[in-house]
């Protein structure tokens, strides 16, 4: 007779409890300790080990983190082959669906064929993944990812209240729990914290607005869809756009765009193959990195400051190799330009962002050459380095849904893969910081939200197969300051520093504090305590 282990969640109502977000990042979970963990205690060395499991939920998902002894592709076997199933017995009944682990499960889901197992009726019916409305994070290669699913994707719960679930890599036989034991899990909904709506409008007019789009097939001059981008565009109000796939648009369509949703003076620079910049600020020098990355100097007040404005759209999908090359030039391309001479040089501190489709999907080495100036090709490209001023990485930027706890800026019903994260804006962050970023999806937002903002419930999913991102940047981001969050000036970022922030926003101290704003968007808040709480305990 098996073994029965059973694990029952249940919800710890606690003052500022993490909520998960799919976004691919991962402090959320440790962040919260009623988050249900399992560790495998069986160590399996024939092909990837699954070494951790949890698993929470919210009142629309249930969401599983799986963590692996090695980095894998969780939907393609370009590095390291694994195959991923889900398991789930929806009504916690061993004798109903597909018998495996001791568990009878309804639903199978099969990350790397990119389908579901549908064992709710006698047979076996295959689904397509948007079938359960499966996400998962991050789309490239991970050692960790986070997986939603939909609790309701039709109009009643797949899920009875318990449920149980086995996790198995197909190619060593790792199974989690472990053969002999059987995992369940328990919903809890008595209480999850509201989702924080994020507004669209920018709070602070001194704020500088960025926008990165792809435009699917040139999309700017497709008759069809073009309303739907002059309502987005003049929600969003950006002031530096990066169109992608815009290689038979015009700047004259772009212009046209433009001024039918916003107005103004605008300077547009088309860049070949199929890249734009446009800017409410002129563009003082330009520079063809490499034919898929392109960059800008803009001159934003009159004889500076400057920010080097740098758009891509990286080779898609088996296109590692192409991808690695573009990244590694892109580095090379940013040390320069921070370098006297050479083939660009720009004033010290300039801020950079780098933003657009970056097609993320295969091997992890290409972010990690963005954000850590790791260049893989050093013969043709030097030996790299940290590509922010002081020696540090680059800031990627986090542009959760503004209404829905995801991060993912790619959706294609026909296609088989999952939506993924793969437009990206990263940054300096030694000489400015995010106040707001977002994800533009309206298909998720109240009939009154958008009617507030004048967009249609179908205008971003009309317009392109990819949402548009926006980051609010501060150029002014604590100068006065040492080390952000270390509000006593001690050296140390701290519990200390938590308490001395939450006395001043209640009005126990009546003095300014430098190094407070953790955000940097001109408030001193809850946020900034949440975030410095998020950083102490990772």
């Amino acid at each position: 007779m098996k073994k029965i282990v059973v694990y029952i969640f249940s919800f710890m109502t606690i003052l500022y409890s993490s909520n998960i977000q799919i976004d691919g990042q991962f402090s959320d979970w440790s962040a919260d300790p009623s988050i249900f963990s399992f560790d495998d205690s069986i160590s399996d060395t024939d092909g990837a080990d699954l070494l951790n499991l949890s698993i929470t939920n919210d009142e629309n998902f249930l969401f599983i983190k799986i963590k692996l002894d090695r980095e894998i592709d969780l939907l393609d076997d370009f590095e390291n082959p694994t195959d991923i199933i889900i398991q789930i017995d929806a009504d916690n009944n061993p004798s109903t669906g597909y018998s495996v682990g001791g568990i009878g499960s309804e639903y199978g889901v099969r990350c790397l064929e990119k389908f579901v197992y549908d064992n709710t009726y006698p047979g076996e019916n295959i689904e397509p993944l948007s079938f359960i409305q499966f996400r998962a994070l991050p789309s490239i290669t991970s050692d960790e990812f986070e997986i939603a699913i939909g609790r309701y994707p039709s109009s009643e719960s797949i899920f009875s209240d318990t449920i149980s679930i086995v996790i198995k890599e197909n190619h060593s036989n790792d199974l989690i729990p472990n053969e002999g034991e059987i995992l369940t899990f328990t919903f809890d909904d008595t209480y999850h914290e509201p989702i924080e709506l994020i507004e669209i409008n920018k709070e602070n007019p001194e704020l500088l607005r960025v926008m990165a789009y792809n435009t699917l097939n040139n999309g700017l001059n497709d008759n069809n869809r073009i309303d739907n981008f002059v309502r987005i565009i003049s929600a969003i109000d950006p002031q530096i756009i990066g169109f992608n796939e815009t290689g038979g648009t015009s700047q004259q369509d772009v212009y046209d765009i433009l001024d039918a949703s916003i107005g103004g003076v605008w300077y547009i620079l088309k860049h070949y193959p199929e890249n734009i910049t446009a800017s409410r600020f002129p563009i003082v020098g330009s520079w063809d990195v490499n034919n898929r990355i392109q960059a800008s100097l803009i001159d934003l007040d009159d004889e500076g400051p400057y920010v080097l404005f740098i758009v891509g759209h990286l080779t898609c999908c088996g296109g590692d190799n192409s991808r690695q090359d573009q990244v590694d030039r892109f580095i090379e391309f940013v040390l320069d330009s921070k370098t006297p001479g050479g083939e660009i040089t720009i004033p010290e501190n300039t801020p950079i962002i780098f933003l657009g489709d970056m097609n993320l999907v295969g091997n992890s080495q290409q972010y990690y050459t963005i954000i850590e100036g790791d260049i893989q090709d050093i013969d043709s490209y030097g030996e790299g380095g940290f590509p922010d001023w002081d020696n540090s990485e680059l800031e990627d930027v986090i542009c959760r849904q503004t209404d829905k706890r995801m991060a993912y800026t790619w959706r294609n019903e026909n296609s088989d893969y999952p939506p993924g994260r793969l437009d990206f804006i990263f940054y300096t962050n030694s000489v400015m910081s995010t106040a707001k970023s977002f994800t533009l999806q309206t298909e998720i937002m109240s009939d009154e939200r958008l009617e507030n903002y004048g967009l249609l419930w179908d205008d971003t999913r009309e317009a392109s197969d990819h949402f548009p991102i926006v980051a609010d940047f501060n150029l002014s981001f604590n100068q006065n300051c040492n080390i952000i969050g270390d509000i006593n000036d001690d050296g140390n970022v701290d519990i200390i520093d938590v308490v001395i922030i939450v006395d001043y926003i209640i009005n126990l101290t009546d003095f300014e504090l430098e190094c407070s704003d953790f955000n940097d968007d001109g408030y001193i808040n809850i946020v900034d305590v949440v975030q410095l709480l998020s950083l102490i305990l990772n």
